[in-house]
């Protein structure tokens, strides 16, 4: 080989390696998304208004179902549609995989107070934050590992 053809092969080899570096690492992401521990989230926002009370810039972190890429969903409005004994709630449903992030934000009308909650099976709250009156609420936290 001459030596002019050297910075070439080099160069060939450089991108050769990168390619290959990032399909394995886009291949492992694949198989973790289909076959890592997964919990079941679920992401509520309660507002101190009767049911129908409009959530705005609504926003949920996660999966929709299974395999499918970790991803921030943009819902934009919704409205609260389960009764709670000091006004009413939304909920929606998520994958998220263990020790990764699951948010939740949404605005509330002008002068109601929202509280959002991040619940693993339905059942344990993993966060929960309150905003002050018309003001956004976020919750973000990392899953925990699996037992």
């Amino acid at each position: 080989m001459s030596e002019r053809n050297r910075p070439t092969v080099r160069l060939l080899a450089a991108v050769v390696v990168a390619g290959s570096v990032a399909v394995l690492a886009t291949g492992c992401s694949f198989v973790q998304q289909q076959t890592g521990d997964a919990w079941s989230v679920t992401y509520e926002v309660s507002v101190d208004q009767p049911s129908g009370a409009a959530l705005n810039d609504v926003r949920v972190e996660g999966a929709e179902k299974r395999g499918d890429a970790p991803e921030v969903h943009r819902l934009g409005a919704q409205e609260t549609s389960t009764a709670t004994t000091s006004g009413s709630a939304w909920e929606h449903e998520a994958i998220v995989l263990a020790e990764q992030r699951a948010s939740v934000r949404a605005t509330p009308p002008r002068g109601a107070t929202a509280t959002c909650r991040i619940l693993l099976d339905g059942k344990r709250e993993i966060a929960t934050e309150t905003a002050a009156a018309g003001q956004p609420v976020t919750c973000s936290v990392d899953t925990p590992a699996f037992d």
